[in-house]
């Protein structure tokens, strides 16, 4: 058998996984002849058919089968080794992947633009949401997770800061409503609380247990959402300090409830074969010292 071409099989593994020659160029970049082509080469060396063609898409035979099957871990093996090889160098510069949570994306923006002038030669792509993605598979470069301590095999876990939950008001509610005292004065208000997982965090459990539906006047899967509702005086609502370092001056002033919880960490995260990049470092040091300015700390 003559030595196998990557690209072949690269292709191949997308038709197996999108099921049609359209699909599979779409992903690819590439048109519909060269991908049919790659196909028949990667076939021809094989001696077997990966693929039956019928009208509806290629179905698979047995080792169409194992190539989907086996080619998954393989294509995250040579993502990442893109990735490695990618990063490697004395010089910070290129593109840095990082994924953060999608309530703290905005607070990310003055840290980059930091980071930006110290190392301008780095290009900055955030992926800003609340599942989780795999450093492993290169998805990412580097993730700044909230919460306990990655415990994913191979991931290096620095911790940053860490953060508490607190309630605000804005000035225009509390001129209508004034301020509750304490838990016992939480009925006679007026709440913007968070749905979805956001209801198992400790203060916002708490509270939806002491509140009645009636009070809780909106929700929503975003803290910054909450953020801009409590801007706009529609009740007493929560998020993190540190996203919003000029609260004064925005007429919010924050509401003692007595929840007092213990803050979560704030980590940078990423695959211990990446601890050799020179972005990877540069951005670390970078974040170990800015995040603690960026909280007043």
């Amino acid at each position: 058998m003559s030595q196998l071409n990557w690209d072949d099989i690269r292709v191949a593994y997308s038709v197996a996984e999108t099921g049609s020659l359209s699909a599979a160029g779409k992903q690819l970049g590439l048109n519909h002849t060269t991908v049919l082509r790659r196909v028949n080469q990667l076939e021809q060396q094989l001696g077997q058919r990966l693929f039956i063609r019928h009208q509806r898409g290629y179905r698979l035979t047995e080792s169409g089968h194992m190539l989907l099957e086996k080619g998954k871990s393989l294509m995250a093996d040579m993502q990442l080794l893109h990735n490695n090889l990618s990063v490697l160098g004395h010089s910070p510069s290129g593109t840095l992947r990082i994924s953060t949570v999608s309530d703290f994306s905005q607070s990310l923006a003055p840290l980059i633009a930091g980071f930006r002038q110290q190392y301008p030669q780095i290009r900055i792509e955030t992926i800003a949401t609340d599942e989780v993605l795999s450093l492993s598979r290169g998805d990412v470069h580097a993730a700044i997770r909230i919460g306990s301590q990655p415990t994913e095999p191979d991931l290096i876990a620095r911790p940053l800061i860490r953060v508490g939950l607190s309630f605000f008001a804005a000035d225009s509610y509390v001129e209508r409503y004034g301020l509750p005292q304490s838990l016992a004065d939480i009925g006679r208000h007026l709440w913007l609380l968070p749905s979805g997982d956001k209801r198992q965090i400790p203060a916002i459990k708490t509270l939806y247990e002491r509140l009645d539906d009636e009070q809780i006047v909106f929700r929503s899967n975003s803290f910054n959402d909450l953020y801009y509702a409590v801007l706009e005086g529609m009740g007493i609502g929560p998020f993190e300090s540190l996203h919003r370092p000029k609260l004064a001056s925005e007429g919010v002033r924050r509401v003692e409830l007595g929840l007092n919880f213990e803050a979560d960490p704030i980590w940078l995260v990423y695959h211990k074969d990446m601890k050799n990049s020179a972005r990877i470092r540069a951005f670390q040091e970078y974040m170990v010292r800015a995040m603690p300015e960026l909280a007043g700390g």
